[in-house]
């Protein structure tokens, strides 16, 4: 197995892994020491059915349910399939493919999110369909002091988001919940921004459309292309993602309708304090 920084801030390429196999304690360990400290993980030329892929995320922790219900593999409810050809159209007229309306990380909703998400290249366009990683502990770190000052008292209202969700969705997601806009990762202790967009309700103590106005501020300022990383996929990708640390958003420079298709598996989280 060889580990290769990908860029400065963000990401590790793993190569000379078969994670459709066991892998060994120690590197196991590795793996997860690992990616706490880099938030993103490329593991490459990985060959993966849908149940050695719950296997190999299983590495990271217990798998948890999505409730993205009607996009769920029918043999493995486990497993969300993200195909672009079967995204919604928005209210401009236009398609916009699940996780491509704003940088976000994955089910903030919940009282306990995701602690890591994965993502494994089933089918792929010739060319784009790329999804562009943001290291937000590094972006917290560069925020003016005095934003920042104000960021560490904000409380999250969340709720489903109602973009994706289906009825059957919304109908088992009907409460909201509460975690800190600045979480502490509690491997590393370091301090990031923790939030999905389109899940806050609104900030305690502030009204809804008060609180976008400074979340879109905050997002503007703080993701940077030095903080970043846009990952092109290749066959055989697998993805792995600490969401205690990374925002995401999917690119949409490709034809949809070709129906590129991710597999993504999360892994069960605690709650973010």
């Amino acid at each position: 197995m060889k580990l290769q920084a990908i860029t400065e801030t963000i990401g590790v390429e793993v190569t000379g892994l078969d994670l459709s196999r066991a892998i060994s304690t120690d590197t196991r360990a590795a793996l997860q020491t690992t990616l706490a400290e880099r938030l993103v993980m490329v593991v490459r030329e990985q060959t993966l059915t849908p149940e050695s892929l719950l296997s190999a995320v299983g590495n990271f922790g217990p798998i948890m349910q999505q409730h993205l219900v009607a996009l769920r593999l029918a043999d493995h409810p486990l497993i969300v399939a993200l195909d672009s050809s079967q995204t919604k159209v928005g209210a401009d007229g236009r398609f916009v493919a699940i996780g491509a309306r704003d940088w976000h990380t994955d089910h903030a909703h919940q009282q306990r999110p995701p602690n890591y998400t994965a993502l494994y290249a089933v089918r792929l366009p010739e060319t784009g369909g790329d999804t562009s990683f943001a290291n937000m502990q590094r972006a917290y770190e560069i925020l003016p002091a005095a934003l920042r000052r104000k960021l560490d008292g904000l409380t999250v209202i969340t709720k489903i988001d109602e973009r994706y969700s289906s009825a059957q969705d919304r109908a088992a997601h009907t409460g909201s919940h509460r975690h800190p806009l600045v979480r502490t990762h509690p491997i590393t202790n370091k301090r990031g921004i923790f939030v999905h967009p389109g899940m806050v309700t609104r900030f305690d103590g502030m009204q809804a459309e008060e609180s976008q106005a400074l979340l879109e501020t905050v997002l503007e300022t703080a993701i940077t292309p030095d903080i970043t990383y846009r990952h092109q996929w290749r066959p055989g990708d697998l993805v792995i993602t600490d969401n205690r640390g990374q925002m995401h958003v999917a690119h949409q420079d490709y034809d949809l309708s070709f129906g590129r298709i991710l597999h993504r598996v999360l892994v069960e989280g605690e709650v973010a304090y």
